[in-house]
């Protein structure tokens, strides 16, 4: 079989396969017998690939696990644990193979450009219905296409040595082999153009405030995530007014001070815009979830460094959501001598090794629109930077600044630290702010210097390289 073939086999093969998996949610026929025409041409069949994309965002190498956590391994944010640890060896100092990953997206957006083709026009669908569905669908495949590009690609004013690669952009569904082709990477600004275009397209599309969020995506999610890419792009401006769209469109607030301790335990987090819902048969188990690699009891094989834990004060409320592990599981005391502070955001509240994950809060969006406001530099910009930081500093039991502070910029990048640690942010902060990563003493590595170090792009895995002759790798790999 030749090169060619097996792509398109593959490729064909995970269409497929998705569509068989539509698991619990709508079924369509039984699982083994679904068909192509079935699942497009309907909309129980529609509605069937639909929540399968919703889904997708769920596995070990996406939300239900990397993008929550490894990032703050990879940057200063974690260690591993010195007696129990057996994963996460490699992130604390960086090794060759040890990125964010999550390449294998591609299975979920070929779910999305299948909603998106079909839903259009299939019979059966309330208007109501087929607008939302079409929102939703572009909201999430923009999702993807960012999570890709930030981890695998420069940001677009960070680009080093001219190398602007971003992603291979598919926005057609893959149905049959003879719809399988080689694609080279789009450029970073290519991609984020089309992020862009997805999601102020979501934002027409979702005439609704909140409907059925936060589990479901609102028009208050596509305008938070379109926030969140503006900043990413320094697109100052975009990224104040996005965020003032998600704040007014949403009915969430930041948790008051005695809130935080409990917040990660509820259902929903009471901040969450968009928030990814487990039920106990959607577990990742215990070799995946999030609870087994953090918490005691489990595989424990994380905890915060101790830089990270230095930057919270005293009085910061947030310093519940690292407990001494003895004091919440005496049992420790058992077996061990030594004790240490873990994070608690996720002890599987839903169910054993279960939590649901939030992708979007609305205390980022506060500090998304704070950075930019510092960043733009405006008359008067300063002062509505501090507002904003003020929100989330006055409900974390920390002293409102009055005067902003002459390193306003990194004084918001360290609130972002605090307040979004273990959430799928910190490696990106530093990444997108060109930032050298000085490593947590305990781990022994060397500093990380952006343009110099290979590591801040994840590696493409060999495979899909040596199957996709237009497949660039990138530099160092």
């Amino acid at each position: 079989m030749t090169k060619q073939s097996i792509i398109k086999v593959a490729l064909l093969s995970t269409f497929l396969m998705a569509l068989m998996a539509c698991d619990d949610l709508i079924q369509v026929e039984p699982q083994q017998s679904v068909s192509l025409e079935v699942a497009t041409g309907s909309a129980t069949g529609i509605k069937a690939v639909y929540h399968r994309a919703y889904r997708a965002q769920m596995f070990q190498a996406y939300w239900g696990q990397r993008m929550v956590i490894a990032g703050d391994a990879l940057a200063d944010n974690a260690v591993g644990h010195p007696q129990t640890s057996g994963r996460y060896t490699g992130e604390p100092i960086n090794s060759l193979n040890s990125g964010v990953g999550g390449w294998n997206r591609y299975l979920g957006i070929n779910d999305i450009n299948t909603v998106l083709k079909y839903a259009p026009d299939v019979e059966g669908l309330t208007e109501a219905e087929r607008t939302r569905i079409q929102g939703e669908a572009l909201f999430l495949r923009a999702l993807a296409y960012h999570d890709l590009v930030k981890v695998y690609a420069y940001e677009p004013n960070q680009i080093v040595d001219g190398f602007d690669r971003g992603v291979i952009l598919r926005l057609e569904p893959t149905e049959r082999i003879e719809d399988a082709d080689f694609k080279p990477r789009a450029s970073v600004t290519e991609v984020y153009e089309q992020i862009e275009e997805d999601l102020l397209r979501s934002i027409n599309f979702l005439t609704q405030s909140d409907g059925n969020g936060p589990f479901f995506v609102t028009r208050a999610a596509s305008h938070a995530l379109l926030a969140r890419v503006y900043l990413y792009w320094e697109r100052w401006d975009d990224a104040i007014d996005q965020a003032t769209l998600a704040i007014q469109n949403s009915s969430v607030n930041v948790v008051g001070p005695g809130g935080v301790a409990g917040m990660f335990n509820a259902e929903p987090n009471p901040e969450s815009i968009f928030e990814l819902k487990f039920t106990s048969s959607e577990s990742l188990g215990i070799n995946e979830a999030l609870s087994s690699i953090l918490t005691p009891l489990s595989h424990y094989d994380l905890i915060p460094s101790d830089e990270f834990l230095e930057t919270l004060e005293e009085d910061d409320v947030r310093n519940a959501l690292y407990p001494l592990d003895v004091d919440n599981y005496p049992e420790l005391a058992e077996s061990r001598s030594n004790f240490f502070r873990y994070v608690s955001k996720y002890e599987g509240s839903v169910a054993t090794n279960t939590d649901n994950v939030p992708v979007l809060r609305i205390s980022e969006v506060y500090l998304t629109r704070a950075e930019a406001y510092a960043e733009r530099g405006n008359a008067g910009d300063e002062l509505l930077a501090l507002d904003d930081l003020n929100m989330i500093r006055t409900n974390r039991g920390l002293a409102e600044l009055l005067v902003p502070p002459a390193d306003l910029v990194d004084e918001i990048l360290l609130e972002r630290r605090r307040e979004l640690a273990f959430e799928g942010h910190r490696w990106q902060d530093m990444k997108r702010k060109g930032m050298d990563i000085v490593k947590p003493a305990i781990t022994g590595a060397s500093t990380l210097i952006y343009g110099e170090s290979f590591q801040f792009l994840s590696r493409i895995p060999p495979s899909e390289i040596s199957l996709n002759p237009n497949l660039e790798q990138n530099p160092g790999y």
